[in-house]
């Protein structure tokens, strides 16, 4: 069953890129997702720049071409039936409002905001397991703790079995369900 869904996960990763590709809209946003495969599933980061942000500094209304990744990205994800989360991150400078808003609640929220996107895009609602907000306790450039970089979206197709060790649930709920069999995208 895992080797059957990380063939599947290799298809989504190949039809995720060529959509991006495929799309002017999205032109130049190549640099802003980062997919691979981790011990758990199918990782989708989606990434801040120097030059290009995914959300206003201090926000959590994505911006528009934002949004249009998500949508490419909720398509791809929406033919598989695995379980999904989605992790919000910030870089270490320190973000507080007066009103005690800090990176944790800013992070949670980019998190709240991307489940909200990916649902609206057509992904359903019950294949999100959880959305978390980290702030800056698991960096991706750990070198440079202020990296625009650190500043992402992490979208993770669970693998089946990794979501029921999780969830205590022993019952292969994922796989019970009628799954779209992803063909390789066109070369």
């Amino acid at each position: 069953m895992a080797q059957r869904e990380r063939q599947q996960f290799e298809i989504a990763e190949e039809q995720l890129r060529t959509a991006i590709e495929s799309d002017p809209s999205l032109s130049g946003l190549n640099e802003n997702i980062v997919v691979e495969q981790t011990p758990d599933g199918l990782r989708i980061q989606i990434v801040d720049q120097e030059e290009r942000a995914m959300f206003p500094l201090g926000g959590s209304n994505m911006y528009d071409y934002t949004q249009q990744l998500m949508d490419k990205v909720s398509q791809v994800i929406g033919r598989l039936p695995n379980k999904i989360t989605i992790t919000g991150h910030t870089d270490a400078l320190p973000y507080r409002a007066s009103n005690g808003y800090t990176n944790w609640e800013l992070s949670a929220d980019r998190a709240n905001a991307s489940r909200r996107a990916l649902v609206a895009a057509g992904l359903p609602e019950d294949r999100i397991g959880w959305v978390v907000g980290k702030a800056d306790k698991d960096p991706f450039v750990p070198e440079d703790p202020r990296s625009a970089q650190n500043r992402r979206i992490s979208i993770v197709l669970l693998l089946d079995q990794v979501y029921r060790e999780r969830t205590g649930n022993t019952a292969a709920e994922t796989s019970a369900r009628p799954q779209q069999a992803l063909a390789p995208a066109p070369r």
